[in-house]
């Protein structure tokens, strides 16, 4: 064997060697709300649109909406949906970490709520994957400057204000973070129940 391809060889067998680690999940699109099903009365799929009512695409299974909610709802009893939009009765939900959407016509037991009456009362705490930057509380909406947080830190939310929200961090400290970034994509991971 020539060098060159002992080197070749040597190489892509370093390569190989090395640890494989899972990709990163991409920080999904806040939409303009969440979706909460109820899996009562609903078999094991959804039928989605491409467009509402016309064209049906396909089925969103409801067990695979929970590595969505996993890492980003905690263990909800029950599932939710991130909604992208919204056309008469129609809501464009996001299917999968990918982004991909589909349109569903809600059902009388599943519960729409835009962000601001979502994140009301609820714990919150920075995604994993978010930026280092973001992950401070300031003293008003838009200053740069703050106190740095960690991806345990549970934040009771107070108040939402656009890509704001005013959080309770313990007794005696309050502030505001971000719970979207610019692009829209979400910051904040939510608590399975509303806090107290």
């Amino acid at each position: 064997m020539q060098p060159v391809h002992r080197l070749a060889l040597a190489v892509l067998l370093m390569l190989l060697a090395l640890p494989v680690q899972a990709a990163v999940k991409m920080r999904p699109y806040s939409g303009i709300g969440v979706l909460q099903l109820s899996t009562i009365g609903v078999t094991d799929q959804i039928p989605l649109y491409d467009d509402p009512g016309i064209a049906r695409c396909c089925k969103l299974d409801i067990n695979s909406i929970t590595s969505l909610n996993g890492w980003l709802f905690g263990s909800e009893h029950e599932p939710f949906l991130l909604v992208t939009a919204h056309k008469g009765n129609w809501l464009e939900v996001e299917l999968d970490d990918a982004g991909r959407t589909g349109w569903v016509r809600p059902e009388r037991r599943w519960s729409y709520l835009p962000w601001d009456q979502f994140l009301k009362g609820r714990l919150v705490q920075f995604l994993r994957n978010s930026p280092k930057k973001q992950m401070q509380v300031v003293a008003h909406p838009g200053a740069n400057d703050g106190t740095a947080l960690t991806t345990r830190q549970p934040m009771k939310v107070i108040v939402a204000q656009g890509d704001w929200v005013y959080v309770l961090l313990n007794q005696n400290s309050a502030g505001w973070i971000r719970w979207r970034d610019s692009d829209g994509r979400l910051l904040v991971g939510f608590s399975s129940v509303p806090a107290k």
